[in-house]
């Protein structure tokens, strides 16, 4: 045997997917038993065993369904990304904080959850357009995955609220707040601040209910800086 060709039926024609011999040309395709989407054409014109195509046949049909298991990995790979993925700021979205919230919570590791709440932002938004808005909101998150440092998860859960989740802090409660209430504040935009709240877990029964002490924290020092 001189030349051996390989084509794939797509969309009504011939696709050639390789060639061994002196030319791509050589050889008249047949159709491969058991995998009627390839062809298969050889010179010179002398019978090939049908045990031989049917083992061809077989084993395009096992590398096409191999890539197509491969696909549908990296679909359910890329549809799992965006389904956990604000897709404006590239954080975790509400479904990846509960998820590795519950995860914390059934690995009975301790966590202290920051909810933040962007005061003024709404007004810059109104002022300035969409656009500007949209900046500050990935530059902010930028700044707390900055500034958190791998050692916290961060996550927009929509609009301008933001949550910092960490666990096994080596701060007690007093310092990590001192901590937080400085650093996780917003140091590069006029009158656009951090409303922050703070809660941790062994104050409450499950991790939701740590979400909710955080808010409530949170719009209670909205309130109190309303009032001042």
């Amino acid at each position: 045997m001189t030349g051996l060709t390989l084509w794939r039926q797509e969309n009504g024609t011939l696709a050639l997917q390789g060639w061994s011999g002196t030319s791509y040309e050589e050889g008249k395709p047949v159709p491969l038993p058991g995998a009627p989407n390839y062809m298969l054409g050889w010179t010179p014109a002398a019978p090939l065993l049908a045990s031989v195509q049917a083992m061809l046949g077989l084993r395009l049909l096992y590398l096409d369904v191999l890539n197509e298991k491969l696909q549908l990995s990296d679909q359910l790979s890329n549809l799992r990304h965006a389904a956990l993925t604000d897709p404006l700021t590239g954080l975790g979205n509400q479904r990846a904080f509960d998820a590795d919230a519950e995860a914390a919570e059934a690995a009975h590791e301790d966590f202290v959850v920051v909810f933040i709440d962007l005061n003024g932002f709404k007004a810059l938004n109104d002022k300035f357009g969409h656009a500007l808005g949209d900046s500050l909101l990935r530059g902010y998150g930028v700044w707390l995955s900055r500034v958190t440092h791998e050692r916290a998860q961060v996550y927009r859960l929509g609009g301008d609220e933001f949550v910092v989740l960490m666990c096994h802090s080596v701060l007690s409660p007093a310092a990590f707040s001192v901590w937080a209430m400085d650093r996780l504040q917003i140091p590069f935009v006029d009158d656009v601040s951090a409303a922050i709240g703070i809660a941790w877990r062994h104050e409450c029964e499950d991790a939701r209910a740590v979400l909710s002490l955080a808010d409530r924290r949170m719009y209670a020092v909205k309130r109190a800086e309303l009032l001042n």
